[in-house]
């Protein structure tokens, strides 16, 4: 349906990075925040989403692997892209991974144009 506002899920720890991404997409799109591994694989299991962001490095249990590992026995590439932001350099191991099944890569800090142009790529086209 065009006009429809496209749903995004960003699965991030940091208060600060929560409210830059926020204020980027909140005019264009509906964004749910999620700081921890588990309320993210619950909300996924209950809600649906277009897009997820996901932080690499997350507080408490689980992290963005295991995130992801979970979204992929779910959903490919295609059904639900996922866009992996990290300030960190990974390991050679998680690069691998993450390659295979993550859609794509943005470095922290975040910068606005990055995120709204990789999102549109992603649920666009």
């Amino acid at each position: 349906m065009i006009g429809e506002r496209k749903n995004i899920l960003v699965v991030e720890d940091n208060r600060e990075t929560q409210l830059i991404i926020k204020v980027a997409l909140r005019d264009n799109y509906n964004v749910e925040l999620i700081n921890n591994a588990a309320d993210a694989i619950n909300v996924v299991r209950n809600n649906s989403f277009d897009i997820i962001l996901l932080d690499v490095n997350l507080n408490g249990e689980g992290d963005g692997k295991d995130i992801l590992t979970f979204l992929r026995e779910k959903y490919n590439k295609t059904e639900l892209p996922v866009i992996i932001m990290t300030a960190y350099d990974l390991s050679d191991e998680d690069k691998t991974f993450f390659n295979e099944n993550a859609n794509t890569f943005i470095s922290k800090p975040i910068d606005k144009k990055i995120i709204c142009s990789e999102i549109e790529k992603l649920i666009f086209n």
